[in-house]
This record gives structure tokens, sequence and C-alpha cells, in this order.
């Protein structure tokens, strides 16, 4: 049995049925110092409780605890294992940092494929559109996807009609890496014509979705599932769109992730490009040929390495500090020393020494404080990272 797929389902359900939401199963989680939603599953009886939410919730609780979806969630599990779909959720390694900085992210994420896609040093554009492209439209979105999946990067878009079935196409087509984003549960296809282009995505990309397996696509899940196709891309390219185009909204995600958004021009008179017009007039940046997004993003990308290669300065300057001068280590940088190596697993108060190079004393002083302010917890003489806010 897949522990940490049955919790991830688990609380999925949860917030699915309003029992609690995302953002109180992690309160519990770190009021309770647990080291992973596993726990949670396991004290689920104690920890939803009339002190963490409503009667109302209660009320539904109880309810749940005697319906199908609750007593056959091992019948659940083994359904969605079967169909490949895994999960992962935010005090999970693998969920994307980059995502746990924004606000309104989901607690868990489902995904089929290969799901390296999502890391830190890949670069991601999101291409998106009309359902009903023109042929300019059609052109623009295959050069776009085309070329930039021959310069490496991957290719963000919904699966749905017209532009993203093109961009998915356009960049499987030269080899390229791809990821949809979907509006429904990951067994479930559509539009069903995509079935062929589903299948292909699953084994050469990477299909991702916050929705419960066994969900069906409706209109109220696509403006939700916008927000994701930009918080997992670099940037924003809109190759066509009409005025009232439900892209806007990735667009208007983007903009408050502080990604950056594209928009091709077009012939002002005509219907599909009105949407591309009004982004242009609100400070779009304009995109006439690929190179405009791949310059931007060499530009960014230098400055995210930059600032990785900073931290690394940092912190060799801090390990040079412990081996000459331990005696000017401030209460920060020994927490720091600290946060990094438990982050990677939990460790004793002799192996952390012996890890580090820091005094004795030292350490114990900065553990006792971090364990009473909540951000470690102590197990099995081991001391574990709890999740920070």
């Amino acid at each position: 049995m897949d522990e940490r797929l049955r919790t991830d389902l688990f609380c999925s359900l949860l917030m699915a049925n309003r029992i609690m939401t995302g953002k109180q199963i992690l309160k519990a989680v770190t009021e309770e110092k647990l080291g992973s939603l596993g726990e949670f599953w396991h004290r689920r009886d104690e920890l939803i409780s009339s002190d963490r939410i409503t009667s109302a919730q209660m009320e539904k609780w109880s309810h749940f605890k005697e319906s199908p979806a609750y007593l056959r969630i091992e019948e659940y599990v083994e359904y969605v294992s079967k169909r490949k779909i895994c999960s992962m959720n935010r005090l999970d390694d693998e969920y994307p940092e980059y995502m746990s900085h924004l606000t309104n992210m989901p607690l868990v994420l489902f995904y089929k494929g290969d799901i390296s896609l999502l890391d830190k040093g890949k670069t991601r554009v999101c291409i998106v559109g009309t359902r009903r492209p023109s042929a300019y439209g059609r052109r623009v979105t295959r050069d776009f996807s085309g070329t930039l999946s021959k310069h490496d990067l991957v290719i963000v878009s919904g699966l749905a009609r017209g532009v993203d079935t093109c961009a998915h196409e356009a960049c499987l087509a030269n080899h390229g890496k791809t990821i949809a984003v979907m509006p429904c549960g990951l067994d479930k296809i559509y539009p069903q014509e995509n079935h062929e282009l589903y299948n292909r995505i699953a084994e050469e990309g990477l299909l991702i979705s916050e929705l419960l397996p066994g969900t069906e696509p409706i209109r109220q899940y696509f403006p939700a599932r916008n927000r994701i196709l930009s918080a997992i891309s670099d940037c924003v390219l809109i190759t066509e769109a009409g005025k009232n185009s439900g892209t806007l909204h990735t667009a208007s995600f983007a903009a408050t992730q502080g990604r950056e958004v594209f928009a091709v021009p077009s012939i002002i008179y005509s219907d599909t490009a009105q949407g591309n017009l009004s982004l242009l007039k609100d400070g779009a940046s304009v995109a006439t040929e690929p190179e405009d997004v791949l310059t931007y993003l060499a530009k960014a990308v230098f400055f995210r390495e930059l600032e990785e290669i900073k931290d690394e300065y940092d912190r060799r300057k801090l390990d040079k500090k412990v081996r000459e001068t331990p005696e000017l280590l401030t209460s920060e940088d020994v927490r720091r020393i600290l946060y990094d190596l438990l982050s990677s697993c939990e460790m004793s108060v002799e192996e952390i020494i012996e890890e580090s190079g820091l005094p004795y004393r030292t350490v114990v002083s900065e553990l006792g404080k971090m364990e009473l302010q909540g951000q470690i917890t102590k197990e099995r003489q081991k001391y574990v990272l709890t999740i920070r806010f």
C-alpha cells in the first residue's frame, strides 16, 4: 500500500467534502509538530476535532466516516495506483519550492509521468490561447512552441482544444518535453479527442492536476487550473486570445505571481486577437519571434543562477567562519547551518556536531530555542525539522 498516496487522497477528500481546508490541515500538522501528512492520517480522529474546525465541518466529518469514499479508501488507492497516478504534498521534498512561496497553491498535486520536469533547474514556458484559433494563431503557436522546444525549454499548457493542443503537439514533434495541467482528475481525458495526445504526454512528458482522480471537468475548475499553469512556468506566452478568453485569467495569475507575460500582436480587426491587443495595452511584453522569449529567459536564468552562486558563496563563507572563528558566529548563522542539515534528514546532537563542526554548547543552545519556537521536534533522540511559514 502506498502510504503517501493514501494520505494525499484522504486529505484531498477532506478538502473536496469541505471538512477541512488545506490551511487547517497544515495548521494541525504544524501545531502537533508532525513530520509528514502520513502522521496526520494515522492520528486523524484526534486531529480532526471541534477545537480545530467548525461544528458544521464536524457534522460533515461524522457523515463522511460512514460514506463509501472513506470506508473503501483502500480500494480507491488501488484504483489510482493501477493507473500510474502518483501524488505529492507541500510537506514533500518533491513539491516545487517555487510554488510553496506563492499564495493559494494546492496542498496536494497528483501527477502522471516525468516529475523531474518540475525541477527548479528546468526552464518552463506556458503557451496558451483560444480554443478556436485562426490559421495565423495555429501557425504562431507551432512556430513558437517548436523553436522553444529545440532550446530545451519545457512547454506548459492545458491540453484544451486549439492553441493548447497545437503547443503540445509542436513540442513533441520537435522531441521536446511538455507538461499538461488538467482541469479534471488524471484518470479522465479532456477533451476526449486528445486521447492519443494524453497518452503520449503521460509517456514522454508530465500530466498534473490538483483534483482528485474521478473528478469530471466542469467550468468552475478551469480558472483554478490556470493559476497552476502560470505558477509552474517562468513566463507565459499568449499566442492568440479573444476578448473574453479564459486565457486572460492565466495572464492575470501570472502577473500576480511575478511571471512575465508575453503576447503576440495580430490584426486589430480580428476577434481572436482582441485579448492579445488588450494585454499589450496593459503592458504585456511584445513577442514577434521566439527569440524575444529566449532573450528574456536567458537573462532570468542568469540572475537565478547568480543568486544560487551567491547562496553557495555565503555557505562557503559560513563554513570558513565555523572552522576559523567559531566565536564570531551569530545565532542566525548557527540556525542557518542547523536548518540546512536538518532539511535533508533527521539527526542526533552528536551527528549535528560531527557534521557541522560547531561546539556542543552552541548546538544545544540553538536547538533548544528552535524547539521552543516549534521549528524542530525531537523523536527517538533525533531532531526533525517541522514546517515553517
